[in-house]
């Protein structure tokens, strides 16, 4: 991973393919910069900057090409319905892209191929008996459910008093990325998160 030295611009100047992050998690905006190495991501910058500058940016950002994508930080995935659809996992057995998608049409890592058309909705679920695992399902007309992303959390099971409290603040990603994806597909999402 490259040294976090570089400001914003001097990110964006970096040559090769490039993802701008939008953080969703703090109440001040942030914008972490990454460069696409293959299916990783190698961050480059992270500047907090306030809403009226996100809004100036992002629309130089789109005329630069670059992709756009949100995450909930500090968690562990990447997503972005900028450009077709994509997941990055940051952390875990599998980090780099873990899902894709192009015209409605969904490939995850773990092989599964998901048309637009068998898709009902979207969930974002999080397990009662078991609240440090958490992610999103896309469920089928057949009532299969396809996990898109999901993580389950080491500090839930080593913490006797990790709880719901713990679920709302470490599992937001799941309840954004869930969004997201039902927009992008057009589909009810359905949030099962407290």
């Amino acid at each position: 991973m490259t040294q976090q030295t570089m400001s914003t611009e001097q990110a964006l100047g970096y040559p090769g393919e490039l993802l701008a992050v939008w953080d969703l998690s703090a109440k001040e905006e942030h914008l972490i910069v990454y460069a696409v190495n293959g299916t990783r991501l190698e961050r480059l910058s992270l500047e907090p900057m306030s809403a009226a500058r996100r809004a100036e940016l992002s629309a130089e950002l789109g005329a630069r090409g670059v992709r756009q994508a949100a995450s909930d930080m500090p968690g562990p995935f990447v997503w972005s319905t900028d450009g077709g659809f994509t997941v990055w996992a940051l952390t875990g057995v599998v980090v780099g892209v873990i899902a894709e998608g192009q015209d409605g049409n969904i490939t995850t890592h773990a092989g599964a191929r998901i048309r637009r058309a068998d898709v009902e909705r979207v969930v974002s679920f999080f397990d009662e008996d078991s609240p440090g695992h958490r992610g999103v399902n896309v469920v089928t007309r057949g009532d299969a459910a396809i996990a898109i992303a999901e993580e389950d959390s080491a500090a839930a099971k080593l913490d006797p008093t990790y709880g719901i409290d713990h679920v709302m603040i470490e599992g937001a990603w799941a309840t954004f990325l869930g969004r997201d994806l039902a927009a992008w597909l057009g589909v009810p999402h359905t949030d099962e998160l407290p």
